[in-house]
């Protein structure tokens, strides 16, 4: 697909920008660029490459396991709460 002006003013529209008509064409030409880089990598054969996430994993083997052993403790927090509400804390309004 083709980057022409009229996408790149849509563009400019969207993104609420002000282009003026050598911003348009400079855009239109790099975007055109870009489609055309990205255009080339679809045609690169990758059928023999590895798939890297399956091979190295993703760091957190090691890590201690994220488990909630104790919970509802709401009455233990909020005793040392100069005042509380419905089971939260109350602070004095700060916004006038």
């Amino acid at each position: 697909m083709p980057i022409n002006s009229k996408i790149v003013r849509r563009i400019g529209d969207l993104a609420r920008i002000d282009l003026s008509v050598t911003d348009i064409d400079m855009f239109s030409e790099q975007l055109g660029e870009i489609v055309d880089l990205m255009n080339q990598l679809d045609g690169v054969d990758t059928s023999s490459i590895k798939e890297m996430d399956s091979e190295i994993g993703n760091g957190h083997e090691n890590r201690p396991k994220d488990i909630v052993s104790e919970g509802n403790c709401v009455e233990s927090i909020l005793k040392n709460a100069p005042e509380t509400k419905e089971g939260f804390f109350t602070v004095k309004k700060v916004i006038e």
